[in-house]
């Protein structure tokens, strides 16, 4: 790992303030990392054949969520008009686990066939008839037999705005929905507030659903085409595994493209939708507390001054990063690690080059939380252009 030092830190803070605003845009889920089964055993992958999605390969994502039982959105099993769900969906169905690349399939993988897809009763796709085809997005897939793989955990609480959470998938990785991955992604988001989910799909957002989407006005971190019916997720302390609380439904808008600012991702919620997997599926495990998730955000340490960043994106590098206080609200940049992986459980910041100022979110102080900017002010300091509670 390189550790850069305030006294030797010239490079990194010429790349500070000379890198572009949008440093943290690239070509992936939108803006995806690496991701692995062997991290998510539970990542499914779904193979459906003359669906609405043919184009795509007819791919779609999914979690297990017991031994024998597959999560998904319903809109993944729509006949090629998509005006209704195709005929005999089980038939047409295979789900694939413990393989990292969909292309080029691991040794290890599972594959399975579907004896039953379950769509919940109330979802309706035909425009012609539907008040809202995309309520109630929500599958479930029986296996043809059991597999002895880790399941996910489903979330039945309330669901907090300005969540960290992750998304999965191998769907589109450019913002027009083309280049699916052959490999398995990940990008972090965050929960969004009602009012900004309501404000970008007005009329759309029933009960059902809730909205995630980046950390700052320029990310664009976002699921896309062929991402559809795959989880929204926290992870859990350490042995515990993970805890889904949505599945990709839908996003953007006539106007918006997959990963634009402003316009959110719509996720079917499990807390809402969970008597539908409850009253047909056996073997889950529910939990409705958070107070276990693993989420490293950035933190003010006022005993030693000091606000620990564990992410910073600059450029295509990113950082962890530890700023000193110097009294009346500023900084220096102590100490600056270069990351050699990126850790989906830290919460990103980003360097604005063309502003000069480091957006961190989510910063803790003491009981309180704050979205902070810093203004870059030289010489490896900083000072407080904005601290907004959350």
């Amino acid at each position: 790992m390189k550790h850069v030092y305030l006294a030797t830190g010239l490079l990194f803070c010429t790349a500070l303030v000379s890198l572009p605003a949008n440093s943290q845009q690239q070509t992936r889920i939108i803006n995806g990392k690496p991701a692995s089964t062997a991290t998510y055993p539970w990542m499914a992958s779904f193979f459906i054949q003359g669906g609405k999605d043919s184009d795509n390969g007819g791919g779609c994502g999914g979690s297990l969520i017991a031994p024998n039982w597959v999560l998904t959105a319903a809109h993944c099993f729509l006949n090629e008009a998509g005006d209704a769900i195709a005929d005999d969906p089980a038939s047409l169905t295979t789900v694939t686990l413990n393989t990292d690349n969909i292309v080029d399939i691991a040794a290890g993988a599972i594959e399975r066939s579907a004896s039953r897809v379950l769509i919940h009763p109330s979802y309706q796709p035909d425009t012609e008839t539907s008040a809202n085809t995309n309520d109630f997005d929500i599958a479930l897939v029986e296996l043809s037999s059991a597999v002895s793989v880790t399941p996910v955990k489903l979330f039945t609480g309330a669901i907090p705005a300005h969540l960290p959470t992750i998304v999965a998938g191998w769907g589109a990785t450019i913002n027009d929905g083309s280049a699916p991955s052959d490999t398995l992604l990940q990008t972090q988001q965050r929960v969004s507030t009602a009012a900004l989910c309501n404000s970008a799909h007005e009329g759309v957002i029933t009960s059902n659903m809730f909205c995630a989407d980046g950390y700052t006005n320029t990310d664009t971190s976002d699921t896309c085409q062929g991402d559809s019916g795959g989880p929204l997720f926290v992870n859990l302390a350490p042995g515990q595994g993970a805890v889904q609380l949505g599945i990709t439904s839908f996003g953007g808008s006539e106007t918006a493209n997959c990963g634009t600012p402003g316009s959110p991702g719509v996720y079917a919620s499990i807390a809402e939708l969970y008597s539908f997997i409850n009253d047909n599926a056996t073997g889950m495990t529910a939990i409705n507390s958070l107070s276990d998730i693993r989420a490293l955000r950035n933190v003010f340490d006022g005993a030693t001054d000091t606000v620990t960043i564990p992410k910073v994106y600059v450029d295509s590098q990113n950082f962890s990063v530890t700023l000193k206080h110097t009294g009346d609200l500023n900084f220096f940049l102590a100490t600056a690690d270069e990351n050699t992986a990126d850790d989906p459980d830290a919460i990103p910041s980003f360097f604005d080059g063309p502003n000069n100022v480091l957006i961190l979110p989510q910063v803790k102080v003491g009981l309180e939380t704050f979205n902070v900017t810093l203004r870059h002010l030289g010489d490896f300091k900083f000072s407080v252009q904005a601290a907004d509670p959350i």
